[in-house]
């Protein structure tokens, strides 16, 4: 399942996975999710992954990040999740795909 998010350079990318069973109920896998990689726009990966998801509520989790601010940090990122089904204990993935779009079509880095 591939999740859509828009935002703007700095600001703080959340994303969530909810773990169903197969009767369609919140259902934990035997591990925390985790989140493989980030993938940036220009292609390169984010250091420090992979990492685990936290829990927020029963079979609830979410991962947050900075998006960095800077000229090049607009475009699509890739975040890849990786969790257990409930069920089975089948290794699964979720992907994230997250636009960041230049507030008001402008942007621009100055240096002093």
């Amino acid at each position: 399942m591939l999740t859509i998010q828009n935002y703007f350079p700095g600001q703080k990318a959340t994303i969530f996975l909810e773990t169903l069973d197969g009767y369609s109920q919140r259902a934990d896998g035997y591990a925390l999710p985790v989140i493989l990689r980030v993938i940036f726009p220009d292609l390169s990966l984010a250091e420090d992954f992979p990492q685990p998801m936290v829990k927020l509520d029963t079979e609830l989790y979410f991962f947050q990040f900075t998006l960095p601010y800077t000229s090049s940090s607009v475009g699509s990122y890739l975040v890849d999740g990786y969790y257990y089904d409930p069920d089975t204990d089948n290794p699964l993935t979720t992907l994230y795909h997250i636009v960041v779009n230049a507030p008001f079509g402008n942007f621009s880095v100055t240096t002093g």
